[in-house]
């Protein structure tokens, strides 16, 4: 009987210490993978700006982009946007701001406009097109 006992805490004491072993070690190692935000083409931005994509409206039929244009506009004039939008938010650069106000337009409305921008654009774009408006946008 003792002899028996022995062999069971013998088997338990083992059973305990592979419990405590890393078995991840055993696993293959996998590479970490970074996301890297797409860079942005200013001329298919403009191409977006202008027509659209995947069926979204343009953002020409309520935005004018030329400085000191002036016309029927529902939004503000976009012409030097970038430094406009730099300082709009605290703590968010203009690409941010741009970023934000494209895919969720209810989010921050321009001094002197309504809150009626188009909501849907982000059912549209993929990242590479946010991308790519951004980049028009702060070309202009």
């Amino acid at each position: 009987m003792k002899r028996h006992l022995l062999l069971v805490l013998m088997a338990l004491s083992l059973l305990s210490a592979a419990c405590t072993y890393n078995l991840t070690q055993l696993l293959p190692q996998r590479e970490a993978v970074s996301y890297a935000e797409p860079v942005g083409d200013a001329a298919r931005g403009d191409t977006i700006f202008h027509q659209g994509v995947n069926g979204s409206p343009p953002c020409s039929s309520c935005h004018l982009t030329a400085a000191g244009a002036y016309g029927f506009a529902l939004g503000p004039n976009l012409a030097d946007v970038r430094e406009r939008a730099a300082m709009r938010v605290a703590g968010l650069d203009a690409a941010a701001y741009i970023r934000q106000s494209v895919l969720d337009p209810h989010a921050y409305i321009a001094p002197g406009f309504r809150d009626i921008m188009y909501p849907e654009f982000a059912a549209y774009f993929d990242e590479q097109d946010i991308a790519d408006l951004i980049a028009y946008l702060m070309s202009l």
